[in-house]
């Protein structure tokens, strides 16, 4: 009888690590090649979605072609290159976006990109477009690269453009990123004088602090920690920079023994709970009357307000009750962690967590209460209640549209079979059921038709005859999914796990 342990193990196979090179240059070679002829797909959906309007050589980018003649609230076009390149289709983003599995915030840039290299970077397109043959690669310019080179040049005048154009493709595909940026100022300033010293204006209007809201380790969601990002006035920041690293050495100071950059985000924490409003009355102590009446009557933010939708089993609470500590969770057959949801987040944070964030002196905590989410809710008018409302965006956090991650909090709430005001008295038509988040973009979309591009497959139609309708039309089946099919004939489902295209 043979045992385990006197089992003869087979070395592995010896690998050729020249074999392996090989293969690894060939895959990279045909991934390249592969990102070339996307690019160019997105530059000719992009070209066939235009009505020949070339931007504005002078007027700002981004805006649209004003049509008298458009429907409010319909397709329209717009500049998504630099002046002279020809206005897109709106609508036409989120048909492409959508085929390549892109939200329409990854998929405009790209269509954005497409457009500024072929129709005012001729020559490094045609360096872009070398990519393509394996035996020219070496040379090519990479479409990471390119993107990124026609993201600056995007602002350029025509003429500055063509100057960076001539001067950037014989070594595009050396260059690096801050020899491109100098070349972008450098054609700036000798095409666009005026917007060089207004975009100096320009970046100081365009300061911004952020809080996103949205978990930095998606693995583990319910951390509780987000990321922190902006834009500072370089006086400001060196400050606010000195403010950080005082309390953080302070926080050291009083045994705190975390790492320096641990340390620099609680102390930012500490400066918010430290200057919760700006004194806008003044700290003359000797003001009037008035102003002490004033500063009684204002109303200060608090120093941290906790909105907690907290989702625990019964088995859970009961626990607690009786002093037990937390249940056994049915997945793992351990003891489970019980968790809760923070309202305008899309993260899980532990009980004990909440309990930390509690316990800070000054803090406002707001319960809310438990919603059935499986009850279904339905009325005549087409307002939406409140009660609809929150358990629509609760069932539903993100945008229901393929691709799109934005939180349901302020979005439209989309009549899915589209209300009728002639309907019979309790029809229901506005329900828990056939109501969907959708943004405001793709609210748009699902209600105009484009009238660009060509007919889908099967759906052609004589001259003279009703166009198709070729808007995006989606439904809400029975499991929750919402089941979207394109202009073109394209199908995506999208449930709480994301987005799978069915065709």
């Amino acid at each position: 009888m043979n045992h385990p342990s006197s089992a003869v193990v087979e070395a592995p196979l010896a690998l050729d690590s020249t074999a392996l090179l090989a293969t690894a240059r060939a895959a990279a070679a045909a991934q390249q090649a592969a990102e070339v002829a996307t690019l160019v797909a997105v530059a000719d959906w992009a070209d066939a979605h235009t009505d020949g309007t070339v931007g504005d050589p002078i007027g700002p980018l981004g805006l649209w072609h004003e049509d008298p003649d458009a429907v409010p609230g319909g397709d329209r076009f717009l500049e998504l290159g630099g002046p002279g390149a020809p206005l897109v289709s709106e609508f036409c983003l989120h048909e492409i976006s959508a085929a390549l599995g892109r939200s329409v915030a990854s998929g405009r840039p790209l269509v954005g990109d497409a457009i500024e290299l072929r129709h005012r970077l001729p020559r490094l397109w045609a360096r872009v477009l070398a990519g393509a043959d394996p035996a020219h690669q070496r040379r090519a310019l990479p479409v990471w690269r390119a993107r990124k080179i026609a993201a600056l040049t995007r602002t350029l005048t025509a003429e500055g453009a063509d100057f960076v154009d001539r001067n950037l493709a014989p070594v595009a595909h050396r260059a690096t990123m801050p020899t491109v940026e100098r070349l972008v100022a450098e054609a700036t300033a000798r095409f666009d004088p005026e917007n060089a010293e207004l975009d100096r204006a320009d970046a100081d209007a365009g300061r911004y602090f952020t809080i996103e809201t949205t978990p930095v380790h998606a693995a583990s969601p319910w951390t509780g920690v987000v990321p922190v990002h902006g834009t500072l006035d370089v006086a400001d920041a060196l400050d606010l920079n000195n403010a950080v690293q005082r309390v953080a050495a302070d926080l050291a100071a009083a045994g705190c023994d975390a790492d320096l950059d641990v340390r620099r985000s609680m102390a930012v924490g500490e400066l918010a709970r430290r200057q919760t409003a700006l004194d806008l009355y003044g700290a003359d102590p000797a003001s009037d009357v008035a102003s002490d009446a004033a500063r009684a009557s204002s109303t200060r933010t608090p120093a941290r307000q906790v909105v907690l939708y907290v989702h625990l089993s019964d088995a859970a609470i009961t626990a607690y009750r009786s002093g037990d500590g937390p249940g056994i969770d049915p997945t793992t057959g351990g003891t489970g962690i019980d968790l809760a949801r923070l309202e305008n987040t899309r993260s899980l944070v532990t009980a004990d967590h909440v309990r930390d964030w509690c316990g800070t002196p000054g803090t406002k905590v707001i319960v809310k209460p438990v919603i059935d989410l499986a009850e279904h809710v339905a009325v005549d008018a087409y307002e939406i209640p409140d009660r609809i409302a929150e358990r629509v965006r609760l069932d539903r956090p993100t945008c229901a549209f393929p691709y799109c991650g934005r939180p349901s909090r302020g979005l439209d709430l989309d009549h899915i079979e589209p209300y009728r005001s002639n309907a019979a008295p309790g029809a229901g038509q506005t329900s828990t059921d056939n109501l969907a988040p959708l943004c405001r973009g793709h609210h748009r979309v699902k209600t105009h038709p484009s009238p660009t591009g060509a007919s889908p497959p099967g759906r052609d139609h004589p001259p003279g005859s009703d166009p198709p309708d070729r808007r995006w039309r989606y439904h809400r089946d029975p499991l929750g999914t919402y089941v979207w099919t394109s202009p073109h004939g394209l199908r995506y489902a999208v449930d709480s796990t994301g987005t799978a295209p069915l065709s």
